[in-house]
C-alpha cells in the first residue's frame, strides 16, 4: 500500500512539473519573461494539491484500518487499496494534463487587445470632439 501512495504523490509532483515546463516553453515562445511570481504560484500550487492529497490518504488509512478491523471479523466488503487518494491523484494529474493542452494563442490575443485599449486611451484626451 505505501507503494501505491508513493507513486499517486509521485505522479501528482511529475505532472505539476510537465505543467511548469510547458509553460515556461509557451511563455518564452511568446517573449515574455519568467518571473519569480509564476515560479511562487507553482509552489503554491504543489502545496494546495498536496494537502488535499494528503487529506485524502488520511481518510484512506482511516478507511483501512476500519476494514481490517472487519476482516478480523471474517466481513469483507472490498480489498485494501488506497481509494480516495488514487483517484484524487488521477483527478489532480488530469487537471494538469488540461493545463498542458490548453491553447497559449488566445492568452497572446487578450494580452495584444488590452495594449491597443490602453493606447487608445492615453492618445483619447488628444482628440477634440
Amino acid at each position: 500500500m505505501f507503494l501505491l501512495l508513493l507513486i499517486d504523490y509521485l505522479c501528482v509532483l511529475a505532472s505539476v512539473i510537465a505543467d511548469l515546463i510547458s509553460g515556461l516553453r509557451k511563455a518564452r515562445l511568446r517573449g515574455e519573461k519568467c518571473t519569480s511570481s509564476g515560479l511562487r504560484r507553482t509552489v503554491d500550487k504543489i502545496g494546495r494539491y498536496y494537502l488535499a492529497l494528503f487529506s485524502m490518504t488520511v481518510i484512506d488509512i482511516m478507511l483501512l484500518f476500519s476494514l481490517d478491523f472487519l476482516k478480523e471479523s471474517d466481513i469483507m466488503i472490498v480489498p485494501v487499496f488506497p481509494y480516495l487518494t488514487s483517484c484524487g491523484a488521477l483527478s489532480l494529474a488530469l487537471i494538469e494534463v488540461k493545463s498542458i493542452c490548453e491553447r497559449s494563442d488566445e492568452k497572446g490575443d487578450l494580452r495584444q487587445i488590452l495594449t491597443n485599449i490602453i493606447s487608445l486611451l492615453t492618445r483619447l484626451p488628444n482628440y477634440k470632439i
